[in-house]
């Protein structure tokens, strides 16, 4: 309905060095289809997006000049937890007994709607980063100065895109020269591989793949504002915090980005309406938050055969998002289904409101 209300410019990642946009934009975000195979980071100044595959890295060093942490992919639904050891080789798959029946979504899925949950799944809440995107809450610790203080950890690589297992590895990060050294080796092998990691302060992270080393995932830290994205969240299921995996996910850039939910409690407001009223007047009637996950999956709802509803867009919130350069957006979810029903073909209308 939004769409054809509005004619707007449509934009795609083949817009390369475009300059900046300040008329209204309606973009579809080329996440893939139903699987959602793809990552897309979206960059409101240009009004482009670049898509890398879902589950093409493991692991994210921090680029932060005072921190040194390492991040899990939550889009291949990886999970990690620390052994007493801090000797890779020492490790084997005698150390992860019992794991593959606990550190996995499926798993923590299944543990929830038991009756009663087990007593392990508390934990489960450790084994992945926490989604609100506070670096100091990694499921792998900050990485010591001293090496001795730094522990083996068991890294289950989830899922990729076309639903296989990824496998699972045993990982030590140590620091070196200003960057990190990772460690890392298939669970039985008595020697290890190593792989020395920079920090770029251009980039958030720097991001690594097992199988193939480092790999180029986000842009710049300041070329894209919003990602929209599948995988691992935190989430309140059943009275537990547990992983869950979400679809049709959205996140924020870390690097001085903030969202506000502009929130009505009235679901039959017409919030086209409101969302083309509110202007650079009105941002001082809105709080800000830096938590990446505060769009997460809130813009739509799903309907299933035991709660009921409808899957679609939520009619009663559209978001403003201010970047590190203090220029404001507004953006409003205009769809997530295609023509026959399916998720997966998300689309947003935005219009920057700051100059």
């Amino acid at each position: 309905m939004l769409l054809s209300v509005l004619f707007i410019q449509a934009c795609s990642s083949d817009d390369d060095g475009m300059e900046e946009v300040i008329e209204p934009v309606v973009m579809d975000v080329e996440v893939g289809g139903p699987d959602e195979p793809y990552s897309v980071y979206v960059n409101l100044r240009e009004a482009s997006q670049t898509k890398v595959g879902r589950d093409s890295w493991d692991l994210g060093f921090y680029s932060g000049a005072d921190d040194y942490r390492v991040v899990l992919n939550p889009g291949a639904y990886i999970m990690a937890q620390a052994l007493e050891s801090n000797d890779l080789s020492a490790v084997s798959s005698q150390d992860t007994i019992g794991m593959s029946e606990k550190m996995d979504q499926f798993s923590i899925f299944n543990a929830v709607i038991q009756n009663p949950p087990p007593q392990w799944l508390e934990e489960s809440t450790f084994w992945i980063d926490n989604s609100n995107g506070d670096i100091s809450e990694t499921a792998i610790e900050e990485v010591s100065s001293t090496d001795a203080e730094n522990q083996v950890y068991i890294v289950n690589r989830g899922w990729s895109v076309n639903e296989s297992p990824r496998g699972w590895m045993k990982i030590r990060v140590l620091r070196s020269g200003g960057g990190y050294e990772l460690q890392y080796a298939e669970l039985d092998s008595e020697e290890y591989q190593t792989a020395q990691i920079s920090k770029d302060s251009d980039y958030n992270f720097t991001f690594f793949n097992f199988d193939s080393g480092i790999v180029s995932v986000e842009p710049p830290k300041d070329e894209w504002q919003l990602c929209f994205s599948s995988g691992l969240s935190l989430f309140n299921f059943r009275g537990f915090v547990v992983p869950y995996g979400f679809r049709d996910y959205v996140f924020h850039n870390r690097y001085g980005v903030e969202v506000a939910e502009v929130l009505y409690e009235d679901e039959s407001v017409d919030i086209l309406a409101e969302y083309e009223s509110f202007d650079v007047s009105d941002l001082n009637t809105i709080d800000f938050n830096p938590e990446i996950s505060t769009i997460g999956s809130g813009w739509r709802s799903v309907g299933n055969p035991q709660t009921g509803g409808e899957t679609g867009v939520r009619s009663d919130r559209f978001y403003v998002i201010q970047d590190a350069d203090g220029i404001h957006y507004k953006l409003l979810f205009a769809g997530m289904l295609n023509e026959t029903g399916e998720r997966g073909y998300p689309s947003v209308l935005f219009e920057r409101i700051t100059l």
